[in-house]
């Protein structure tokens, strides 16, 4: 089924949306900074002027309680204290212990003077619409309680607050012009390395997988994401090599008992021959027959295993009793060709896998030991645990004259025939399909098939499955 072609839009491109998401997330970073730059140079000036505050009431109580004798020199002492201070809107206010106003500065506002002193009894610093006081609590000459208010107007401070924001705010729009352009060179960097990816992609077609992505040997995401793209497009060059090598085998096999059939037809019906003549043609291409009939049901059988990388379905087998009845079916094969033909257990041997898959590897690994094997020779099947007792483990040896190590490594490979040191006299026609489907089978069972061969001495093929633990029998029910 056909891809279905994504229609790109500018505005909705990963490269966009990073812009996007970095330049909203730079410009909230930005104004929460000249905001908070803004509303800490706040608090720091009205601490500052608190502290100011405070520290000209404490002055101003120190002085009056070592000097003042009257109300009179306290207003004295007031007068003379916020002289110097009267230019900058510093107000003072002298108040008795019930609200009245004794004395207060000519810059002291209505607002201040008729603050209820009641109201600011639980803190030290108030502040009321631009303007912001101290108070402190005194004991007159005669004992009295009285109250001194020391202030300022916060108006300066707010003027020093307009100009840092005067200040800030061009450069908040100096920021928020040069982030979306940061942003997007951000997105372009980070981007870049797909852009590659995707290019790399375009050029890929089926007959053309020799390109790969280039990795930058940063180590992130991305080059860890063009690793596996790389691994998977090895994978699948190939599969398509394979693939590729199997129709043309696959063509090169079916051709050849399809040209000796038309060979043979052609040869019969070119002039009248005897009954013999036609019997020996027929016979001819019944033989071609078979072949090709073999040839197509163990393609067919190796394109099924092939697909089934998992059994779906798994069963515990016997595997010892399939392998001893696949021997008895060979044995008068193996006979007939002089070949002896031997088994051992050495104990009970149950695998999870299916039982018809396992007759036909068993079934192929003797097939190919008797085509190879000269007559006189031995073929032995043994069955063990293994090394780690968790594996069942069979081994099909003959003494035939062995594989030369060039061609180990293909002897699983699809209509692979390799008979370099062996007796051609003995070799019998095969397809060369029956190791794969051994290797396909096996590893769909979860196991693994290996090969040892010396060329003169003979052909050790060792198959490993995974061990199970027999099915316990059903108990009978009874019928009472």
């Amino acid at each position: 089924m056909p891809s279905r072609v994504i229609r790109q839009i500018p505005w909705a491109t990963l490269r966009v949306r990073l812009t996007i998401w970095n330049t909203a997330v730079v410009l909230l970073a930005i104004f929460c900074s000249l905001g908070a730059v803004r509303l800490g140079a706040r608090a720091a000036l009205f601490r500052e002027a608190d502290l100011v505050l405070q520290g000209e009431v404490a002055e101003i109580v120190l002085a009056l309680r070592d000097r003042a004798t009257s109300n009179d020199q306290i207003v004295n002492e007031l007068e003379r204290k916020m002289t110097g201070h009267e230019a900058r809107g510093w107000f003072t206010q002298f108040i008795d212990k019930s609200d009245k106003t004794i004395w207060k500065s000519p810059s002291c506002p209505d607002l201040v003077t008729q603050f209820p002193i009641t109201k600011d009894r639980q803190t030290n610093l108030v502040q009321i619409e631009g303007f912001r006081f101290a108070r402190e609590t005194v004991v007159g000459p005669s004992g009295e309680l009285f109250h001194i208010r020391i202030g300022m107007p916060t108006a300066f401070l707010e003027e020093d607050i307009d100009s840092l924001s005067r200040l800030l705010v061009p450069i908040g729009l100096l920021l928020g012009i040069l982030t979306p352009l940061g942003g997007y060179w951000l997105a372009l960097r980070a981007t870049a390395p797909i852009a590659g990816i995707i290019k790399t992609a375009d050029r890929l077609r089926p007959t053309r997988m020799g390109d790969r992505l280039l990795l930058r040997g940063s180590g992130d995401e991305l080059d860890r994401l063009s690793l596996t793209i790389n691994r998977l497009l090895d994978q699948l060059a190939s599969h398509i090599e394979r693939q590729e090598e199997f129709v043309a085998n696959a063509a090169h096999e079916l051709r050849s008992p399809l040209a000796a059939i038309q060979s043979s037809l052609e040869v019969a019906i070119l002039q009248p021959r005897t009954a013999i003549d036609y019997q020996a043609s027929l016979e001819d291409v019944l033989e071609q027959t078979r072949h090709l009939s073999k040839l197509v049901n163990d393609l067919m059988l190796l394109a099924e295993s092939a697909t089934q990388q998992k059994l779906d379905t798994a069963e515990t087998t016997d595997f010892k009793r399939v392998v001893e009845s696949v021997v008895s079916m060979f044995t008068g094969v193996a006979e007939e060709q002089g070949i002896s033909l031997i088994f051992s257990a050495t104990h009970d041997a149950f695998v999870a896998g299916n039982m018809v898959q396992l007759r036909q590897v068993v079934s192929n690994l003797i097939d190919n030991a008797i085509r190879f094997t000269p007559h006189g020779g031995q073929i032995s099947l043994q069955i063990d645990s293994g090394e780690t007792n968790q594996d069942i483990c069979l081994r099909v040896i003959d003494t035939g004259s062995g594989i030369a190590k060039e061609h180990l490594d293909r002897v699983f490979d699809r209509f692979y025939q390799s008979n370099s040191g062996r007796d051609r006299s003995v070799v019998r026609r095969g397809g060369g399909l029956g190791l794969a489907i051994c290797k396909s089978i096996v590893e769909a069972h979860g196991g693994s098939i290996s090969i040892e061969s010396q060329p003169g001495k003979g052909t050790t093929i060792l198959v490993r499955l995974l061990k199970t633990e027999p099915q316990s029998p059903r108990p009978l029910i009874s019928a009472g």
